[in-house]
């Protein structure tokens, strides 16, 4: 994606609320080596479950695990690998994340939310094919369209052609319904796959509508909308364009995240 990086930005489904499960776990392993994965066919272990503590999930996901495993320690114990493995995901720590949520995906493969949190941790390790089955079964179970910004990179990430990008993200994208956040990555990923595939216009004619919304003009999704298409505007010898963008940009990317400052230097360069 050129300077948008390939890595939408996936939401964990947990919603944790309270004293998050599983923190201190994550930060603990955040360097840890990664584990060799079990072999094909083999059941995951259970993890080292927290005595004592609570899952921290909405109530309609809890509902959804007591429906599909019945009331019991079962679902007790799958909830809460369900909670830690999501709070690995926000924590960073990958690894630890993918350790729970295999294993709760195992016991409960028809609930939406393992699904989707397995998903998204996948994807975060970056590995794209198995994100996008897991993540393509949350769609199917759920009727949802909220990840379909992951499905799509996970199509870019692995080489698929146009088409198979654009129609999750454009179901996304055109969904009034759908949160802003989502719906921008949804244009960052179709309109960088534009970009690659020589059409930097339409890619551009993708996110000109996400420029004109007027709210959260800072968050950091209309930020990276912005960055992007500062980079199409180039490729299009729009360089005014370009300059607008990396403007607000400038004023607005206090950590340096999209080097603004560079790229304004470089614009005034000697083409």
């Amino acid at each position: 994606m050129g300077r948008q990086t390939r890595r939408s930005t996936p939401s964990t489904p947990g919603g944790a609320r309270g004293k998050p499960v599983g923190a201190d776990r994550a930060r603990q392993r955040q360097d840890a080596p990664a584990r060799r994965p079990a072999g094909k066919g083999d059941a995951p272990a259970r993890p080292d479950l927290p005595v004592g503590d609570q899952p921290h999930l909405p109530k309609p996901v809890k509902k959804d695990l007591e429906r599909t495993l019945g009331p019991g320690r079962r679902t007790d114990e799958v909830a809460l690998a369900l909670s830690v493995g999501s709070q690995a995901i926000d924590e960073g720590a990958v690894d630890l994340a993918l350790e729970y949520l295999v294993w709760a995906k195992d016991q409960a493969p028809r609930v939406a939310a393992i699904r989707e949190a397995y998903g998204v941790a996948r994807y975060l390790a970056e590995d794209f094919a198995g994100a996008l089955t897991e993540l393509q079964a949350y769609v199917r179970i759920s009727g949802r369209n909220d990840q379909n910004h992951v499905i799509a990179d996970c199509h870019r990430a692995l080489g698929r052609g146009l088409d198979r990008i654009e129609e999750p993200a454009r179901s996304l994208l055109d969904d009034d319904r759908a949160p802003a956040d989502r719906r921008a990555e949804a244009a960052i990923v179709l309109a960088a796959a534009l970009g690659d595939a020589g059409r930097a216009e339409h890619g551009l004619e993708v996110l000109r509508p996400i420029l004109t919304e007027r709210r959260d003009r800072d968050a950091d999704h209309h930020l990276r909308v912005r960055s992007l298409v500062a980079d199409l505007s180039l490729r299009i010898g729009d360089r005014d364009q370009a300059r607008r963008q990396l403007e607000v940009l400038l004023a607005a990317d206090d950590d340096g995240t999209f080097e603004a400052q560079d790229r304004l230097d470089a614009l005034d360069e000697p083409v």
